[in-house]
């Protein structure tokens, strides 16, 4: 495993998120497939994402509802891929396309899948490569890092209150 990947890893579960390796397509497939079993999902929201055509044709034939933009906050599960991972903070890069970040912030389970060649080192690699995707085309960007977290006035830690009370990243070769 690289030191991207694994610093990847190491950060995002440092930040209450779960992550595991695919050892290929059809693997990640497997792992999208086991995680919507044991969330006994029955709605999920698609993103654009490394598998999208495929995973689209899969969850229909295990007779999953795939939800409409306009229904993706009823969705059990949001799949979205993502624009880069940054190992120091693990947090994803998501591109503003309509549909990705409310995939990532309304389900209260989030999957992304990634390749481990979209993982970079920092936060300046990301805003250099932001900035080279804005003078190409102009658009929003997010950052996500790990599951929703807020804070009491007692500042006692809560998770998945304004967002995914779970987030599982899928790392692929």
């Amino acid at each position: 495993m690289s030191d991207l990947v694994a610093r990847f890893i190491d950060e995002l579960e440092r930040v209450a998120g779960k992550a595991q390796r695919a050892h290929s397509d059809e693997h990640a497939i497997e792992i999208v497939q086991e995680a919507l079993r044991s969330h006994h999902a029955r709605t999920v929201a698609l993103a654009p994402c490394a598998l999208a055509n495929r995973l689209e044709s899969i969850l229909r034939t295990d007779s999953y509802e795939l939800v409409s933009e306009r229904e993706i906050a009823r969705a059990d599960v949001g799949i979205s891929g993502a624009e880069l991972a940054v190992a120091e903070t693990s947090s994803l890069l998501i591109s503003h396309d309509g549909v990705s970040e409310l995939v990532t912030a309304l389900p209260p389970v989030h999957i992304a899948l990634i390749r481990t060649d979209q993982i970079v080192e920092t936060l300046e690699d990301a805003f250099a490569f932001c900035q080279r995707e804005l003078e190409r085309t102009p658009r929003d960007f997010v950052f996500v890092t790990g599951p929703s977290r807020t804070a009491d006035i007692e500042l006692t830690p809560v998770i998945g209150v304004h967002g995914p009370q779970e987030l599982l990243v899928i790392v692929i070769p």
